[in-house]
């Protein structure tokens, strides 16, 4: 009982320095949520969160950019959302934990810019400041991802950048997700691939393949 109410405590009190950030219906923040920005801007809504859903995710921001828009009903496992341009999860989504959503490459293909990366991570470090200060994230990709309503993503799961997964499908455990998901599909594997398609009587009223 006592450490259900201090880590109470703690979680309010670490969501007080952020809630600035973060633009909320009624929905509920569980203990795991976190938000990361590596550089924020004052008074911009990098989170935006709808009615009744429930957040247990860490979001991140690496740099001053992107938005994350979660909608309504909507459960958010312990994922880590990792945000540059976008990534807009509708309504009725259920998302398990354990994966990643990641809306950008990281680095450059080009092994040049690579080392130009290391080299400027170890000058940000051993200056004491972020070892991505001074990244230069005009050489790396980065495309929206968008998660439409009533998909489920299992466990372990890596949505790549530019996907979009269709309304009502399924992402099948550990699966790697580099192209655009039909609606009313299951896939599974790395890469996802089709493997399944979710009967009609599965599938939201009105709706076709």
């Amino acid at each position: 009982m006592i450490l259900d109410i201090i880590r109470k405590f703690l979680f309010n009190r670490r969501f007080n320095k952020i809630k600035e950030y973060i633009l909320a219906g009624d929905s509920h923040f569980f203990p795991a949520f976190r938000l990361n920005i590596a550089q924020p801007i004052n008074n911009k809504k990098y989170l935006e969160v709808g009615n009744d859903s429930i957040v247990n995710c860490s979001v991140i921001f690496e740099t001053s950019q992107g938005e994350v828009k979660i909608g309504n009903r909507s459960y958010v496992g312990e994922y880590k959302i990792i945000c540059r341009s976008s990534v807009i999860i509708e309504d009725d989504v259920f998302i398990a934990w354990g994966g990643y959503i990641y809306d950008h490459d990281s680095h450059s293909m080009d092994y040049r810019e690579r080392m130009k990366d290391i080299e400027q991570q170890l000058l940000d470090y051993k200056s004491g400041i972020s070892f991505i200060a001074n990244k230069n994230w005009d050489v790396v990709n980065t495309k929206p991802i968008r998660i439409c309503s009533h998909a489920w993503i299992g466990l372990n799961c890596i949505i790549l950048k530019g996907v979009t997964i269709g309304e009502g499908a399924i992402v099948g455990a550990g699966s790697v997700v580099t192209k655009d998901v039909p609606a009313w599909n299951v896939v599974g594997g790395n890469p996802a691939r089709v493997i399944k398609v979710i009967p009609e009587n599965m599938r939201k009223k009105g709706v076709t393949e």
